[in-house]
């Protein structure tokens, strides 16, 4: 359960922002053809709004406004097929004197980024002195997106600008230099910490979980413990839109300890009877953890559900590895390009399962150049001195798994994905323990820690199949409540 932070959302204004808080190619003008939604009713939500003529829960937020507008002035810059519509440009010109009257002065300028804005405090000038670029359809530095990100995790900033600000420069695609200024934003490399493992891998999958099929992370994650291999997971309870489940949902349905500082954490990873840790955007980022509901208000995801995927909480110097899952393309260059920056040793980014790094046990249609299959990967990985980049389909079936269809739990639930986790690492075989077995296996393989990778397979059987893994989930439960609290 979670706690409402704004009202509303206004569920048409919701519609509306769907069509046009995207980029200069994907954004649908209102009210172009009749089944579109009509741009002069949403304006009256937000002037109904603004009059207290709403309930609560039905009211358009500040986020709402925010993003809305945003995109709003954004697209008069737009291609001709993506810019205003004739009955966008005649809801404004009739309602234009009542926002001029009833608006904000934050969202004034947000229509009107000419005539400025006076900032309340210094988080709010540096959100604003970037607005004012975003607004034109210019890009940041790394340092002024740094700057803003900050700004917005840990400043006192007005909702509707932050949300322009994050709709924004979405919509005007960010550059690799905002990504990793948003990544930093949230926790910097000089915040890394360092630990004493044989080598390391993060585990960077979608915050707000899934609802369509099984989470295997945290069972990989101690398969690959029981293989020497240690594993960082990280990631949140509850997460909108989609409110999927989520490792932690599946650790604390196993009984195990989710509110782990980077120091318990690290301790954990060290461990030569557990070997992974699990640790919540909660802990190491407050700040990020506390605006997810602005998530829902703003409809399109921000850059940081894609950043965040790919944080850096620990590090083994001359061992660190990064797999990363990913939906919408365009992400996989700058995401692996964060990696090699960062100094990693092997990088992978896979179109999985419903954006996770998760390969399906079926491949349908291979990979073209124009289009990316579930189960693409993409990377680069270091073989002695020598750096091989990677681009390939994964098909389970050169493996042995030959499922005519992907096959999915009755119900996909934190409880079932616990059950199904533990029955496998037990020993029960099935398209549960397949799965886990192919994920573990050949990432692995081509991280570079296993050359071939049918011996991958064999070793990652082994390590299921003599209850080594078991063991160490059962000892990171044990281990992960037997810290002192408070």
């Amino acid at each position: 359960m979670y706690t409402r932070q704004y009202p509303g959302p206004n569920a048409d204004v919701l519609e509306a922002q769907a069509r046009v808080c995207t980029g200069p190619h994907q954004s649908r003008p209102l009210g172009k053809k009749p089944s579109d939604p009509r741009p002069g009713p949403i304006l009256e939500l937000i002037l109904k709004t603004a009059k207290g003529e709403l309930p609560y829960d039905q009211m358009v937020s500040k986020a709402q406004m925010g993003a809305f507008f945003v995109a709003m002035t954004l697209r008069e810059n737009f291609p001709e097929k993506t810019r205003w519509s004739n009955a966008e440009i005649e809801a404004f010109n009739t309602y234009g004197s009542d926002l001029e009257r009833l608006m904000d002065p934050d969202v004034k300028f947000l229509m009107h980024p000419d005539r400025g804005y006076e900032p309340a405090n210094p988080q709010e000038e540096v959100v604003v002195a970037s607005l004012e670029k975003i607004l034109s359809g210019a890009h940041l530095t790394y340092a002024e997106t740094r700057r803003m990100g900050e700004a917005i995790l840990n400043g006192r900033v007005g909702d509707a600008l932050k949300a322009a600000a994050l709709i924004g420069q979405r919509m005007n695609r960010e550059t690799c230099d905002e990504i990793r200024g948003y990544l930093d934003a949230v926790l910097g490399p000089d915040q890394v910490l360092t630990v004493d493992v044989a080598s390391l891998t993060h585990f960077g999958e979608p915050y707000d979980g899934s609802t369509r099929h099984f989470r295997p992370t945290l069972f990989i994650a101690a398969v690959r413990a029981a293989l020497g291999e240690a594993s960082v997971l990280h990631g949140v309870d509850d997460m909108p839109p989609k409110r999927g489940v989520t490792e932690e949902q599946i650790l604390n349905a196993l009984g195990a300890r989710t509110n782990l500082s980077l120091e318990e954490a690290a301790s954990l990873l060290e461990d030569p009877e557990v070997g992974f840790a699990y640790v919540s955007q909660r802990e190491y980022a407050p700040g990020a953890y506390s605006v997810r509901e602005l998530r829902t208000h703003i409809k399109k995801r921000p850059p940081w559900a894609a950043t965040e995927k790919a944080q850096q909480l620990f590090s083994k110097p001359g061992a660190n590895h990064m797999v990363v899952g990913y939906y919408h393309p365009g992400y996989e260059a700058p995401l692996i390009r964060l990696m090699q920056d960062r100094g990693f040793q092997a990088g992978l980014v896979v179109k999985g399962e419903e954006g996770t790094s998760h390969y399906s046990l079926r491949l349908g249609k291979p990979s073209t150049e124009d289009r990316k299959a579930v189960n693409y990967s993409q990377g680069f990985r270091h073989v002695g001195e020598q750096p091989e980049n990677i681009a390939l389909d994964i098909d389970p079936g050169a493996f042995g798994l030959d499922y005519d269809q992907n096959p999915r739990l009755e119900t996909v639930s934190a409880k079932s994905c616990a059950e199904a986790g533990i029955a496998a690492l037990s020993g029960q075989k099935g398209h549960v323990y397949d799965r886990i077995v192919l994920n573990t296996a050949l990432k692995d393989h081509l991280l570079g820690l296993c050359p071939d990778p049918h011996d991958a397979i064999l070793r990652t059987k082994e390590a299921i199949d003599s209850g080594r893994a078991l063991a160490r989930l059962k000892a990171y439960i044990q281990r992960s409540t037997g810290f002192k609290t408070g």
